[in-house]
């Protein structure tokens, strides 16, 4: 009898063992990453070098659970027709409506010239987005 109390016992501590480990796996957001409407409206005021060559982009952080995007856009001449943007990266089965966002096309620059392009902006940056600083020269 003391031997099975001993085997479910062993067996329970490990199961719990493995639940916890596979939950140290999952990456929630945290209060590092997670930005609040000053942290984007900072974002998107802030002056910065543009890249010397391609486009580049990274996730700056987590907004109301979104994760957003900083993304520079470079034409054919780098960095003078570059464009940054920040913007919500819409996950596959939402819409920027469903996520908070709002849709704002844009102009980017391709090649010599410019295309038109949507965008899912969080709310905070969205009304006065062609406003805010996109570099600065060095």
């Amino acid at each position: 009898m003391f031997t099975v109390k001993t085997t479910l016992t062993t067996k329970a501590l490990t199961l719990s063992t493995l639940f916890l480990s596979l939950s140290a796996c999952v990456s929630l957001p945290t209060n590092e990453n997670t930005l609040t409407d000053a942290d984007l409206i900072r974002a998107a005021q802030q002056k910065e070098s543009a890249p010397t060559e391609g486009a580049q982009q990274k996730v700056i952080g987590v907004h109301n659970g979104i994760e957003v995007v900083k993304s520079f856009q470079c034409s054919d001449l780098c960095p003078q027709n570059t464009l940054r943007v920040i913007y919500y990266d819409v996950p596959t089965d939402a819409t920027c409506d469903s996520i908070g966002g709002v849709t704002k096309s844009i102009l980017v620059p391709i090649a010599i010239t410019v295309m038109p392009k949507e965008y899912c902006f969080p709310k905070a940056i969205a009304d006065y987005w062609e406003s805010y600083p996109a570099k600065h020269s060095e």
